[in-house]
């Protein structure tokens, strides 16, 4: 009777593993980019909140008026801030996908983000992501202007 002799395993090169730990670091990149637009987003909105409850035009008035000020400065600022998070986590999304594409191109694997930039062209969704904190921004500093001309006037 034979021995039964074990099975090599199943052998990969060893820069597929290297491939897969650098596409799930790229989801956990994403999961932190999403939580932090959740998060700059929930401050706007409470902010938004702090303004909405004082009566229509009494934030414009006597002490008031300068809590208005420092809610407006303070969200235009958080805005300010997120733009420059969208910003950055633009630039390194860039820098994984360039890797990936180096990754598969030299590993002689289907370039699957060389396609997707063919068939999607050059936008990049981040691009536009990154105008929406400045576009929340506006009716904040619309707001700090009119109020500290009034204030100063």
């Amino acid at each position: 009777m034979s021995a039964i002799q074990p099975q090599p395993p199943h052998t990969q090169p060893p820069w597929l593993d290297q491939y897969k730990a650098y596409l799930e670091d790229l989801g956990n990149v994403g999961t932190r980019y999403t939580t932090s637009n959740g998060f700059h987003l929930s401050v706007v909105t409470a902010l938004l909140g702090v303004l909405a409850l004082t009566k229509a035009g009494d934030v414009f008035e006597g002490s008031k008026a300068y809590l208005g000020m420092s809610v407006s400065g303070f969200a235009v600022l958080v805005c300010l801030i997120w733009s420059r998070s969208v910003a950055s986590y633009r630039k390194l999304f860039g820098i994984k996908f360039t890797i990936l594409r180096e990754m598969e191109e030299r590993g002689r694997l289907f370039p699957i983000y060389r396609r997707e930039d063919e068939l999607r062209g050059k936008t990049s969704l981040l691009e536009s992501d990154r105008l929406i904190p400045l576009l929340l921004a506006l009716p904040f500093l619309v707001t700090l202007i009119c109020l500290t001309w009034r204030i100063f006037k």
